[in-house]
Formats: C-alpha cells, structure tokens, sequence
C-alpha cells in the first residue's frame, strides 16, 4: 500500500466514470480531453456512479441503458475502445493526476496518519488486540495482510481524499469491499470487533 498505488487507483476511479459519462451522451474521447478530466470531480456525480455500478453491471448486454439508446454491450464495447485509442496518453494522464490532483486530494501527512492508524474505524479493533489474537493463533487468515490498518474509502466508488479516507483492519476493508458506504457497514464492523474481542476473552 504505497500512496502512489492509491494514486493509481483512485485514477482508475475517475477515468471509469469520466469514459462511461463521456459515450451515454454521445461525446468524443480524445488526447484532448486531459484538461476536462483533471477538473473532472466525482463528488457530485454520485447518481452518475450509481448508474454506472448498479445499473450498467446489472443489466442484460442486449437491454438499453436506461435513459439512453445504447445496449449495454456497445457501451462496454466503446469504453473498452476508448481506453485502446488513449492507451498510448494514459501513463502521461495518470502522471498529471497524481501532481495536479490527488496530492492535493489526499494530501501526503494525511496518508502517512492512515498509515500510522492502530485502530479501525468501523469495528474499532486495535492493533495491539490483532497482535495478542495472533500471538495466541487465534487468527486464522491466510494471506500476509492484516499486520497495520488499510486505507478505505468510506463511499467505496469516490476517490481517495481526506475526506473519504478512514483507517480499516483487514476484516473489515475485506467484508466491506465495494458493496457499502460506511453508514451501511458501520453495525457490520461493530459484529466483527465484537467477534475478535470474544475470542480475546477466551484467552487463558
């Protein structure tokens, strides 16, 4: 988790949307268009985004998008030729993103605080009870992560920001995925703190 790797995926937030709002209104995707993307903010598009990820996912690949003329293949279709044609653009795209927009987004001293976190947001579990949990092989993951606090996105399908940006254990980043907003997760995250604290009490 390096905050250039948040960079990227944050870019890859932003140009999903940016392509899919640019072809179900008809519009050119050019080299020309990296000024417009940069200014391009999804904190007030969040219907836009909830077309993109409920609907346009959900829908059959021979049914119009609602609200347009377009199958849901040839949306697809021209998303996935869009990304071909500015293939050659993109490392200069995602390069003037990190400089000109996310490290004003989620500005470094707030990365480096997310990082140095030992508590999760959601199911307030801290790194020293992980610890103890571990020591006593009560943890039973089988993966390397869990050893800090991940980063999460507290509206999953926005951009890394300050704002956006919680401290989340493994567990929970993990069960949270892209599929709640933190409001939504927040009792789901209090179960799963209350799961692990019963197994420290279990403890000799």
């Amino acid at each position: 988790m390096t905050y250039l790797s948040k960079s990227n995926n944050s870019f890859k937030s932003r140009l999903r949307i940016f392509l899919f709002d640019k072809i179900i209104n008809g519009q050119a995707v050019d080299s020309f268009l990296l000024e417009e993307f940069l200014q391009y903010d999804l904190s007030g598009k969040q219907s836009l985004i909830n077309k993109f990820t409920a609907e346009f996912y959900h829908t059959k690949r021979k049914q119009n998008l609602s609200g347009t003329d377009m199958q849901i293949d040839d949306i697809y279709l021209s998303m996935k030729e869009a990304e071909r044609d500015l293939k050659q653009m993109l490392p200069n795209w995602r390069k003037e993103y990190f400089h000109k927009v996310f490290r004003n987004q989620l500005q470094p001293d707030k990365f480096k605080e997310l990082q140095e976190a030992d508590t999760c947001y959601y199911c307030e579990i801290t790194l020293n009870e992980i610890l103890e949990l571990v020591h006593n092989k009560k943890i039973y993951k089988k993966n390397e992560r869990g050893w800090r606090m991940e980063i999460d996105r507290k509206e999953p399908n926005q951009e890394y920001s300050n704002e956006n940006c919680v401290p989340a254990c493994y567990w929970c980043n993990n069960a949270k995925t892209d599929e709640f907003d933190a409001e939504e997760f927040k009792p789901i995250g209090k179960a799963i703190g209350e799961l692990l604290r019963e197994r420290l009490k279990k403890l000799p």
